[in-house]
């Protein structure tokens, strides 16, 4: 097509105007089409010399000739615009082609003879053509023949409950004429057929009963019920999250043979994707099939099964992990039908937390020597979210079944060595935790049945206890009337799980139901809840007696906010600040920093400083307006997955105010759960001179951008950065110190500068860096500005503070 618009139009003209005269497509603004008009030639063509050439005018009856010629022109070009005006007009706008789908279960009759002998040979392919011709006669030679276009059959599948029955997907085409074709006319026409004793289906053992046709538009704008609830407004502020009461299900055995390789037999309805019932679910399940059909992902098949075909254990339905769901929209997420999407938003599936709390991604150790990792395997540091890479090694399987994983290191443990006074995992992980503060004791039993470390940090539930693989909660006798030893207790409980204090304390009822044996449930026998009584609530190390706690009366504790900037999973050793820390990341090292994914694609970096808020660089987001953006809390290593891997979608950015500076705030779709693997950093404190004499250090990528790596940073001079980086007020100098021959990383854009302030032993964020940088050559790295989180931090707390509004 030729734009034939004119480029030099005057420019006072509005927006809309000059953008319809550039894309005019040979038309002008009120309909007409342009023409350039040539002046007719001349009779003759003079030129400088005497000599004249004349044409020879045309005979009287030649010019007859093409006036009528032209006069026929003028009568079809009036027709032709009467026919176009009449079908505008008179018509309506033409109809688009309507295709209906729809399914049904039949059989095929007993031939007699050779005849039957010869039918049991035929497969699924002559079946299928067979059933199309038959379909096809149909609809040709009925009353909808007129616009009728085709007919297909899409699948064949097994029905069970119908004795040798098979579902017959199939689908058919019309293009209207003057009115459309209404679903109800498309099954009469079947409908009827099926009734007739010389029909077209004669051959067949049909069930019109099993009968469903709907018109493929319908489809897929189709609302199911799970996507009807508008979601709520992103929470802004760090929320007391309380334990979500799970629906009671009813199993039911898997019965698609589609997922019969799952490793479970029971499921539950409605599933996943909104299908009530097993009938529901085969009327749609052509359009899970062209899914797989695309091969687009080696985990199609099984994430598909995991939604139409989700576990119910327990009278529970558990959903697939979130890390699971992206690692499927990888290969898939583009081929997903529009109607399918919302069922397929990665947002709805829990992150994992403990054995039972999601279903993981399957075969996660073959994933990684697919990747070429399997050197990852049985190192101490898990890259699958169940962890299998590290539960299989040896030391592990000696231990017995039930083994409790040391968190970061090569070890494991009886359940019963836990919290039993000893260190006696090499990080003394196992003595950590023992008493904690959860929404529930099964939620703590999830998240701590498999590994010394990794629950979540809950500010508000009951107080809990663990001794010698023994678990229960806090009886409030015999004080449950002494607030005073009551909130002691509690201030002492938050502040040994780095909260900074307690706010309320107080007695309630056990809420966790019991049935009549004492069991949580009754297809399998637990252990019951245990009490213990509190000895001197006033003491400087409180200790627990065995109680019966008769009245089943329990302490429930809400704490302060967290403390910031303390790397907890390091236990005491995090205030040594980087003395024992390892160049190459660990899980836990550096919980505050995040990964930010571009369409799944590792594009910049972030450091968290609220559960909803994070601080990076406005330059990650230019032009990108329209990409989906996440961000992953609690990983190391981009290509695995850890049992404490978090992630949430970006819903917002609110740029800084300041002129110059390229500091950015991000806004989580919802707020994070604190684990020792995921909590905030510190704002610096008010002082322009805060880092001058502190320990700081940044975050970069190996060359593979696979390994998180910490590097030193030292303060410059502006002036030792004017010649790499454009200088400003706002800006930060400093330079990598690097051993000889060891630069081998980048820094992303929105890395962070963090610095260690060694009187009250916390970590702060005092820089970000704007642009992606790299090592200029071996042993040296070129000085680097970083935005000063230092002038910003009015800016930070005052729109975090107006979000909650």
């Amino acid at each position: 097509m030729t734009f034939s618009g004119n480029m030099k139009e005057n420019k006072s003209r509005n927006a809309k105007d000059t953008w319809e005269s550039e894309l005019g497509y040979g038309w002008t603004r009120n309909g007409q089409q342009r023409c350039v008009r040539h002046r007719p030639p001349e009779s003759t063509m003079s030129v400088s010399s005497d000599i004249r050439f004349t044409r020879k005018k045309m005979s009287r009856p030649c010019r007859g000739c093409c006036a009528a010629l032209a006069v026929l022109l003028v009568l079809l070009l009036l027709a032709a615009v009467a026919v176009y005006l009449g079908h505008t007009y008179l018509f309506g706008d033409p109809l688009n082609r309507q295709t209906f789908r729809g399914s049904i279960v039949l059989s095929w009759k007993q031939a007699e003879g050779a005849e039957s002998k010869q039918f049991e040979t035929k497969g699924n392919r002559t079946r299928e053509n067979e059933l199309q011709h038959v379909l096809f006669e149909l609809y040709r030679n009925s009353e909808l023949r007129s616009c009728f276009v085709s007919a297909d059959i899409l699948a064949l599948d097994s029905a069970e409950e119908w004795k040798d029955g098979i579902r017959v997907h199939f689908e058919v085409s019309f293009e209207p004429i003057f009115t459309a074709v209404s679903t109800a006319e498309v099954i009469e026409v079947l409908a009827k057929d099926l009734t007739t004793p010389s029909g077209s289906f004669n051959n067949y053992n049909v069930y019109p009963d099993t009968l469903h046709i709907e018109e493929n538009s319908d489809i897929s704008s189709l609302e199911l019920k799970e996507a009807e609830t508008t979601p709520a407004e992103p929470p802004t502020t760090e929320l007391i999250l309380t334990e979500v009461e799970e629906e009671i299900r009813e199993c039911v055995p898997v019965s698609l043979s589609l997922c019969a390789h799952l490793p479970y037999n029971a499921t539950s309805y409605p599933n996943l994707v909104g299908h009530t019932s097993k009938d529901a679910l085969m009327r749609d399940l052509v359009a899970f099939r062209e899914l797989l059909d695309a091969e687009c992902s080696r985990l199609a098949q099984d994430f598909v099964c995991q939604m139409l075909q989700p576990r119910c254990h327990e009278n529970r339905l558990i959903r697939p992990c979130r890390a699971y769901c992206r690692s499927f929209h990888a290969g898939c997420g583009a081929r997903l039908p529009e109607r399918l999407r919302p069922h397929f938003d990665c947002a709805r599936f829990p992150d994992f937390f403990g054995r039972g709390s999601c279903a993981t991604e399957p075969d996660c150790h073959a994933g990684l020597q697919r990747l070429a990792l399997s050197r990852r395997a049985c190192d101490g540091i898990p890259d699958c979210a169940d962890a299998a890479d590290e539960r299989e090694c040896a030391h592990c399987t000696a231990v017995g079944r039930d083994a409790l994983r040391c968190a970061l290191t090569a070890k494991c443990l009886p359940a019963h060595m836990r919290c039993d006074g000893s260190h006696d995992c090499p990080d003394g992980s196992d003595e950590a935790g023992c008493l904690w503060i959860s929404r529930s004791l099964a939620s703590w039993r999830r998240e701590n049945s498999e590994t010394t470390l990794g629950a979540v940090r809950s500010r508000a539930g009951y107080a809990m206890w663990a001794e010698r693989g023994k678990y229960g909660k806090i009886c409030a006798t015999p004080y449950e009337k002494d607030k005073r030893a009551l909130l002691s207790v509690a201030t002492s409980l938050c502040r040994a799980l780095t909260f900074k204090s307690a706010l309320i304390a107080e007695v309630i009822p056990d809420g966790e139901e019991l049935d009549d044996m004492g069991y949580q449930n009754k297809t399998e026998k637990k252990q019951m809840p245990e009490y213990v009584e509190i000895v001197d609530p006033f003491a400087p190390e409180i200790s627990f007696l065995k109680s019966e706690c008769p009245e089943r009366k329990v302490i429930r504790v809400i704490c302060d906010q967290m403390d910031c900037g303390i790397a907890s999973a390091r236990g005491s050793r995090a205030s040594n600040g980087v003395e024992g820390l390892p160049r190459s990341a660990r899980p836990g090292d550096w919980p505050w920093h995040a990964a930010l994914l571009r369409s799944n694609v590792h594009a910049c970096d972030a450091t968290l400083i609220h559960p909803s808020w994070l601080i990076t660089t406005a330059s990650c987001f230019q032009g990108q307006p329209k990409a989906e953006w996440t961000a992953r809390f609690g990983s190391v290593r981009i290509q695995s997955t850890t049992p404490w891997q978090q992630e949430r979608r970006i819903v917002g950015m609110v740029r800084s105010p300041v002129e110059g500076s390229m500091l950015a705030l991000v806004r989580l779709e919802e707020p994070l759960e604190m684990t020792d693997f995921v909590r905030p950093i510190c704002l610096p404190e008010n002082n322009p001179n805060a880092n001058a004499q502190s320990i700081c250090n940044t975050l970069g990528w190996t060359r593979n951008r696979d390994q998180l790596q910490r590097v030193h940073l030292v303060n410059s001079p502006m002036n030792t950065c004017e010649n790499v980086s454009i200088a400003n007020a706002n800006g930060i100098c400093a330079e990598p110190l690097y051993d000889q021959d060891d630069c081998d990383e980048e820094e992303y854009a929105g890395s962070s500068m963090m610095c260690f302030d060694s009187e009250n032993k916390r970590w702060s964020l005092d820089g970000v860096s704007g642009w992606r940088i790299a090592c200029t050559k071996i042993g040296l790295g070129r000085p680097r500005i970083y935005d000063s989180v230092n002038s910003h931090v009015d800016w930070v707390r005052r729109t975090i503070s107006n979000s909650a509004r």
